[in-house]
């Protein structure tokens, strides 16, 4: 790696280490497009100064060896902390994490009831980590189902909230010292500088058989929103560019690169059965939601869903 004042040049795919890559779009940071995008994802709290990028460039890059779409510069560790501690408004954020509605947190129950339901043991029995908890919903959520619960997070702010409401939180550090059946990471492995180094780490605290969960933006229809390149297009829309939005979402994977990312750690990937999706799925109110509940299980186990993966650690071989 290169690093500057501020960023860090990532010589090599931080999945699979290639060095074969195409590029897909370069621009400077003095772009106009993407100075709005940044001012429109920060706002006022921003204190981004152009002249700490100077001759550096927002550079997306395709690995050809595993397909990862990947920025080529990214945070340093000190850019890292003052993005997630002073340029993202936490007070902000936080009253954003206060109205959201029912289906949000009908989304994480669903979720929870259905690993617990494959993993096959009493909630009680069961020790969860969140890595990368935000605010703590899904991790409370999971202590609500009986699980013990432990979370890792940067943001001071929300380690004292969690810990306000009773989860464990422990550091990065101790991940080893621990014995998880479930480790939930949710939109957490695309902001990553090194990927690889994070998912070794999480898997020597697996238990075997243990489950690890990774949920990263969809990379479906990333060649459209890239052919476009609409700095302006809204979050959730058809040209969106998020998945791949400047600082944070560093890494942008396809299955291909996931499946690589897991098997260099010594997992299998898994799938829970359409029938327990099925019999553990809640909230029917609306039509799309109706839709929504019958088709995730076939995008899962059928299509091959390109954001939601489900990966375990081979158990003990029997002497």
């Amino acid at each position: 790696m290169v690093s500057s004042s501020r960023l860090i040049k990532r010589t090599s795919c931080p999945v699979c280490s290639s060095k074969q890559s195409s590029s897909l779009y370069q621009t400077s940071f003095s772009n106009e497009g993407i100075k709005s995008y940044i001012s429109r994802s920060y706002g006022q709290s921003s204190r981004f100064n152009y002249d700490y990028f100077e001759g550096l460039y927002y550079s997306l890059l395709r690995c050809q060896n595993c397909n990862l779409i990947y920025q080529e510069y990214v945070p340093n560790s000190a850019f890292l902390s003052e993005l997630y501690e002073e340029w993202i408004d936490s007070s902000q954020a936080l009253l954003r994490h206060k109205t959201y509605s029912v289906d949000y947190y009908s989304i994480h129950s669903q979720d929870i009831s259905q690993l617990l339901t494959y993993i096959d043991k009493p909630p009680s029995r069961i020790k969860e980590l969140d890595f990368g908890m935000g605010w703590g919903a899904w991790a409370l959520m999971a202590k609500a189902f009986g699980c013990t619960v432990y979370g890792i997070e940067l943001s001071q702010q929300r380690i004292e909230h969690a810990t306000s409401h009773g989860i464990h939180t422990i550091q990065w550090d101790d991940i080893p010292d621990y014995d998880f059946d479930l480790i939930n990471t949710d939109q957490v492995f695309e902001h990553l500088v090194d990927p690889v180094s994070v998912i070794h780490q999480l898997q020597t605290s697996l238990t075997p058989g243990g489950l690890l969960k990774i949920s990263v933006p969809n990379s479906f229809g990333m060649r459209y929103r890239l052919k476009h390149m609409d700095w302006s297009a809204p979050k959730g829309s058809r040209k969106s560019l998020n998945p791949v939005s400047p600082f944070e979402h560093v890494n942008c994977f396809y299955r291909q690169s996931m499946l690589k990312l897991a098997e260099g750690a010594g997992l299998l990937e898994n799938k829970i059965p359409m029938h327990l999706q099925y019999t553990h799925t809640a909230n029917w109110s609306s039509l799309r939601r109706a839709l929504r509940n019958l088709l995730m299980p076939i995008c899962r186990n059928v299509l091959g869903s390109q954001n939601y993966y489900i990966f375990r650690k081979p158990a003990l071989e029997r002497l």
